[in-house]
């Protein structure tokens, strides 16, 4: 089964980019610009330069979120299948 991820890059209310990612089991099938079809399991809003640090592999998207620097919403536990995944190839490269 499919997990959809998007993170979002907003600054105050004004979105800036999305991303989509495509997880299947433990690997990342599909990652592209732009918004999911239709509503993601997971949702990740980060700031500029939060974004910047989990790109450049600075920030793990799951330490961010612990943090309270990375804000989640959907499918908690769709978040703990994909955290692992995330880490190791950051999802966002």
């Amino acid at each position: 089964m499919s997990i959809v991820v998007e993170y979002r890059v907003a600054k105050g209310k004004t979105e800036l980019a999305r991303r989509t990612v495509v997880i299947d089991g433990a690997s990342i099938v599909d990652a592209h610009d732009g918004g999911a079809d239709g509503e993601p399991d997971v949702t990740f809003t980060l700031t500029p330069d939060v974004a910047d640090d989990v790109r450049s592999g600075r920030l793990d998207v799951g330490a961010g979120f612990m943090r309270g620097s990375v804000k989640m919403s959907g499918d908690f536990g769709a978040v703990l299948q994909v955290l692992p995944v995330l880490h190791r190839d950051r999802g966002w490269s």
